[in-house]
């Protein structure tokens, strides 16, 4: 029997009895695609948060926790910022 899910205008939200809904299916396939030849795990988070998925949705796409995406993408910013800092003083 299919329910419905939440869901905004125009998306399809119908999900299988306790399952995920299509779109979701489709995403979570898109971002393990995205990430499958990255080896860091960080940079995996990175990309994927970049690409707009949520915390818990880049937690269930990779396997991790929720607690482990919110460090890896903070340790991503704290580099970049490190990396911009280099880069302004070389000028």
């Amino acid at each position: 029997m299919a329910a419905k899910g939440k869901g905004g205008e125009g998306r399809n939200t119908r999900t299988i009895a306790g399952g995920v809904s299509p779109d979701e299916k489709i995403a979570r396939l898109l971002g393990i695609l995205a990430t499958k030849d990255i080896e860091q795990i960080g940079e995996r988070v990175t990309l994927l948060r970049a690409a707009g998925f949520g915390v818990s949705e880049v937690a269930s796409i990779l396997g991790m926790t929720e607690n482990n995406v919110r460090v890896a993408t903070h340790h991503g910013r704290k580099k970049r910022r490190g990396k911009k800092a280099a880069r302004s003083k070389k000028n």
